[in-house]
């Protein structure tokens, strides 16, 4: 099912306010834009720190074994050759990567605009469970924190642009390359947590076709319910004139826009509880809290090296009445 593009949004509401209706729609993340890459990339495990909350970041889960402090440098190669983003001049204030050479991982920030090119040749076999991500998250702060389905009929519309030109694997379980719109939910009554993956890029299908699964990340330990933008309708809706789950790279804007309405989160739940009775999550889409967005760009390295390049732009969440998607 195809939907109408949402409307565009006119008011804003923080979480919490009065005269908040159903017919209300909350502005909860719009993509800043960001001056340059200090400031705006982390490396957590390097700097023995949690990732910070209530902002936009980019994060790095592998020190680089390059440096002492785990830490990426500054980096001068067009690294746009791999993610489709150029950023302005001087390269060197806008990317930072594994080494200062071409070809090595490099993360990018310029404006309105985000990007990775990662290589699994810039870690050790084995490295992190043969996985590398470098991803951008926000982290709401607990005052911006809501419920999103606390009021029946409500939907969450996400909208965002990607291009995603590179991407090498050997389309297997151990080496693969995908990139997935993941939204983590938290029942606060029984510290449920469900990292909601919406699939916008798989390397290798349809031979390899994302289609919707329930899975234990683990790394976090956390419930994954994973759907496939325009491949599957009972967990995700694309909306009218969406992009759908890509199985190649592609060079060149494509925006994805979808919304994982009401019904969608609550088929979403009862798929979860009769695939993994062990869970006992709540079938009650009210108990559960949104509390972080994130793009997962990621590759696996087990059988065979992979590399993958994009990058993002104007990515948005909006939390909205599903009637007006009809």
């Amino acid at each position: 099912m195809v939907l109408p593009l949402l409307a565009p949004i006119v008011g804003y509401l923080p979480s919490g306010t009065a005269a908040q209706t159903s017919a209300t729609p909350i502005i909860l993340f719009e993509q800043p834009s960001l001056s340059d890459i200090a400031g705006n990339f982390f490396v957590p495990p390097a700097e023995h720190s949690p990732p910070r909350v209530g902002v936009f970041t980019l994060i790095l889960w592998q020190p680089n074994p390059n440096q002492q402090d785990g830490e990426l440098v500054p980096t001068g190669w067009p690294a746009g050759e791999k993610t489709g983003f150029y950023p302005s001049a001087p390269l060197a204030r806008h990317q930072a990567g594994f080494r200062d050479m071409p070809g090595t991982s490099t993360v990018q920030a310029d404006g309105d605009t985000v990007g990775a090119y990662i290589t699994s040749t810039d870690l050790s076999a084995g490295s992190h469970q043969f996985k590398m991500m470098i991803t951008p998250q926000i982290i709401f702060a607990p005052a911006d924190q809501v419920r999103p389905y606390d009021q029946a009929g409500r939907a969450i519309v996400v909208a965002l642009e990607l291009q995603v030109p590179t991407a090498m694997d050997a389309h297997n379980d151990g080496s693969d390359t995908y990139v997935n719109a993941d939204l983590v939910f938290v029942d606060r009554n029984r510290n449920t947590k469900i990292s909601y993956g919406c699939n916008l890029f798989f390397n290798g299908h349809p031979r390899r076709r994302p289609v919707g699964n329930i899975a234990v990340d683990s790394d976090t330990q956390n419930t994954m319910i994973n759907s496939a933008v325009g491949l599957q309708r009972d967990w995700v809706t694309a909306l009218r004139g969406s992009a759908v789950s890509q199985g190649a790279p592609w060079q060149g804007w494509k925006a994805f826009n979808f919304a994982i309405t009401e019904n969608n989160f609550v088929s979403a739940l009862a798929a979860l509880n009769q695939r993994n009775p062990d869970a006992h999550a709540s079938v009650n889409p009210s108990d559960y809290t949104l509390v972080q967005f994130h793009l997962n760009a990621e590759l696996h390295f087990k059988t065979s090296a992979a590399e993958l390049g994009w990058s993002m732009r104007h990515a948005k969440i909006v939390i909205t009445d599903a009637t007006v998607l009809q």
